[in-house]
């Protein structure tokens, strides 16, 4: 009894340690420090994405689910370089989910 008493305190430790610096991680942080640059931080492409659409287009957001997005941002597209090695899968996933937010 005692030692799953440990374990479960161990657990809670490791939550109380390890679950903020994930929160603090956010889509909208990582795509700020990520993406903003040429896609700016209100989703409209600046000139050095000419060409891309702008993320907070109506049309844009209707014709692309996250998991479009999530393809994109880890494969790359034309100029826009691959962030599978960059990135995470969960990070990009996060930043995905905060482009479905811009409106």
């Amino acid at each position: 009894m005692n030692k799953i008493r440990s374990l479960l305190a161990l657990g809670a430790l490791a939550a109380f340690i390890v679950l903020p610096a994930l929160a603090a991680e956010d889509g909208k942080t990582l795509y700020d420090a990520k993406c903003a640059l040429c896609h700016g931080k209100d989703g409209v492409a600046k000139s050095t994405a000419k060409g891309s659409a702008n993320l907070n287009d109506p049309e844009y957001q209707k014709a692309n689910d996250v998991a479009a997005i999530v393809k994109v941002t880890a494969e790359g597209k034309g100029k826009m370089p691959k962030y599978q090695d960059k990135l995470t899968a969960d990070q990009i996933k996060l930043i995905a989910e905060y482009i479905k937010t811009m409106k």
